[in-house]
């Protein structure tokens, strides 16, 4: 993804996330690029983007729709990805943890152990740190051998902030202690994998659902409390 598209990527999805268009509300590139400044060409294949996080859903020769989801229709969206996870971590385990996969989730552990390891945490290692958790989860996606939960995780990561590699970091939450969290997790996951402890592996793999729920919470209590009366505030991260 070219460094343009890239920060169109970024402030179409801070647009979205911060009420700049209504929900259900029609946007077309023509629009966009104008506004921006920017060609149709980036702004096209943002919204490409946009569209597999759930932002956004397009309409044959009438651009793409604004979507609108509530904090719980996400939240049970996560819970739904937090049981199918769960699963696939045990079937992995009670599988006996394949070298291939092993190494591959070494790799990711390493990687997240780099960025936490940071004092100051850029949105570059925060993105970086996203891409890391979607393969560390796909990797044990691929790695049941189920293509009917495959396909049931699919269906979620259609709404925004479910997909594991997207994060969602409220301004309240500290950012690096939400990453360290994920990464402690992810560590015991791999513990239980490695030594087939298929029940374990599967309420590890439940409970670090809870990481993206938490951010969700938090925005949803303040909403009730009235102290956000337009979409909070988001950071998106995604690779």
């Amino acid at each position: 993804m070219s460094n343009q598209q890239t920060r169109t990527t970024a402030r179409l999805r801070e647009m979205i996330l911060n009420g700049a268009f209504a929900p259900g509300e029609r946007i077309t590139e023509s629009a966009l690029a104008s506004a921006l400044g920017v060609s149709r060409t980036p702004v096209r294949l943002s919204l490409s983007v946009l569209e597999r996080e759930g932002l956004v859903s397009s309409e044959p020769n009438r651009g793409f729709r604004v979507e609108a989801y509530s904090i719980g229709d996400i939240s049970d969206a996560i819970d739904v990805r937090g049981t199918l996870e769960g699963m696939a971590a045990r079937l992995v385990a009670e599988d006996g943890l394949a070298p291939h996969t092993a190494a591959a989730l070494e790799d990711c552990l390493e990687i997240g152990e780099r960025i936490i390891a940071k004092r100051a945490i850029t949105p570059g290692d925060a993105s970086d740190f996203g891409e890391m958790n979607g393969r560390f989860h796909k990797t044990i996606i691929e790695a049941c051998n189920n293509k009917a939960l495959e396909n049931g995780l699919d269906l979620t990561h259609k709404m925004p902030f479910v997909e594991p590699a997207v994060i969602a970091i409220h301004d309240t939450i500290d950012g690096q202690q939400q990453m360290m969290v994920a990464q402690h997790q992810h560590r015991l996951i791999f513990d239980a994998l490695e030594n087939g402890e298929g029940a374990r592996a599967e309420a590890l793999m439940r409970e670090h659902a809870n990481v993206s729920k938490q951010a969700l919470n938090v925005i949803g209590a303040s909403i009730e409390s009235g102290e956000h009366s337009a979409p909070p505030s988001l950071r998106l991260v995604t690779s």
